[in-house]
């Protein structure tokens, strides 16, 4: 499958995260993600995209903690910055290999993939399954996305930029009494 744009966004209504795929030949692969599912595969897609960048900027390297973190940044920074979120995602219509729904999984495997980063086995209580992989940058690209959808979930799964420390002097964007 030839991935060629990506799109996470929060549903309100649902309370869910749909996550759209839509590759080079025109098929078009929703698929909803529960904030259940979300919590259980967060950490390791995280985990799993930052260690092989880390393992392919040095891969002989014994890193400590702090250097580990650092070549993840590193490793992300360069990947987005080839990354484009600016072309809106083509939200016409499209072959739907899936169906019209979009699939709600009961199981999503990670694993590495050959020659790719991250390879999602997404499979639902119909028997409907979709294998995703991604390379490098697109996996990287994909985290930016769902971590910005998360942000508007209210979720408390990351911490909204707002909620980060501004610059010294900067009113809060919003504020509770």
């Amino acid at each position: 499958m030839d991935i060629h744009q990506i799109q996470v966004k929060f549903d309100p209504v649902a309370d869910r995260l749909l996550l759209q795929i839509r590759t080079r030949d025109d098929s078009l692969f929703p698929i909803w993600l529960t904030r259940r599912m979300v919590m259980r595969l967060w950490p390791h897609l995280r985990g799993m995209v930052s260690g092989l960048a880390v393992t392919r900027s040095a891969p002989t390297a014994l890193a400590v903690p702090e250097a580990r973190d650092m070549l993840a940044d590193a490793a992300r920074e360069r990947a987005l910055k080839s990354t484009d979120f600016k072309t809106e995602f083509n939200a016409s219509t499209a072959k739907q290999p899936l169906g019209p729904e979009p699939v709600l999984p009961i199981a999503i495997d990670l694993r590495p993939a050959q020659g790719q980063a991250v390879a999602l086995v997404v499979r639902d209580a119909h028997g409907r399954s979709l294998e995703l992989a991604f390379g490098e940058d697109l996996a990287h690209g994909l985290l930016k996305l769902v971590e910005s959808a998360l942000a508007g979930s209210e979720w408390g799964l990351v911490t909204p930029a707002a909620a980060q420390p501004a610059e010294p002097g900067t009113p809060p964007e919003r504020v509770l009494n």
